[in-house]
């Protein structure tokens, strides 16, 4: 019976011991008057003897009954000179101000990312550019076209003249195809409109050239009648 006894009572003193050192009821009241409020020390009878020039504690009469009325000891937080670092509201609005832009300009950020990708989608779509060359290619195939059927049925069996044609023939469906598939707005094709026009004024070249040498080749034929 001795030796339960005394292992209980160890046991309540550790239990006490290991209490105290998780929390302490005074030492939470200074942390928190001296970081956020609102202020409080304790105990109070100390902080009037010692330190009562910025604690300011005050004996005051209160009335509590027949038997438990007389001086209680109050802290005054108006007339201390304790004040804490930040005060609360002001920590709570300064997290919320930067919560606030924080967010702000993550959507804002997000809105014009959008904006350029929905415009950048509409662009790829709807091929602009196209419309600022397709009557000089239109203009071009037309007299290469009837050009080269002019000069075929003007060969009379020259080896010569159909090699042309058919060199010149085989470079203009090149070119076309290249028109037809930088003007595709299928999956898999999109472009933006500049980089559209960058290859139309390239195609554009290239079938002047080819259209040159179309009208050359009819003056060489014309000549040799």
């Amino acid at each position: 019976m001795r030796k339960t006894l005394i292992v209980i009572t160890m046991g309540l003193m550790l239990t006490q011991t290991v209490t105290a050192q998780v929390f302490d009821d005074e030492k939470y009241l200074q942390w928190r008057s001296m970081e956020t409020g609102p202020l409080g020390f304790a105990p109070k009878e100390y902080y009037w003897l010692f330190h009562n020039s910025y604690a300011h504690h005050k004996w005051e009469w209160e009335w509590h009954g027949l038997f438990h009325s007389g001086f209680y000891l109050n802290f005054k937080p108006n007339d201390s000179d304790a004040k804490p670092v930040v005060p609360k509201r002001t920590v709570g609005a300064a997290t919320d101000v930067w919560t606030k832009e924080s967010t702000d300009a993550q959507e804002e950020s997000f809105k014009h990312q959008l904006e350029q990708e929905t415009l950048a989608a509409a662009d790829r779509r709807v091929d602009a550019a196209y419309l600022l060359f397709k009557d000089d290619f239109n203009h071009m195939q037309n007299k290469i076209s009837s050009g080269l059927t002019y000069c075929l049925a003007n060969s009379k069996g020259d080896a010569n003249v159909i090699s042309i044609v058919n060199s010149l023939s085989n470079q203009n469906r090149f070119i076309t195809e290249q028109v037809s598939y930088v003007h595709k707005s299928s999956n898999g094709y999109e472009l933006e409109n500049a980089k559209r026009e960058e290859c139309y004024i390239k195609l554009k070249a290239d079938m002047e050239k080819v259209t040159q040498s179309t009208i050359d080749l009819m003056r060489y034929v014309e000549v040799s009648k």
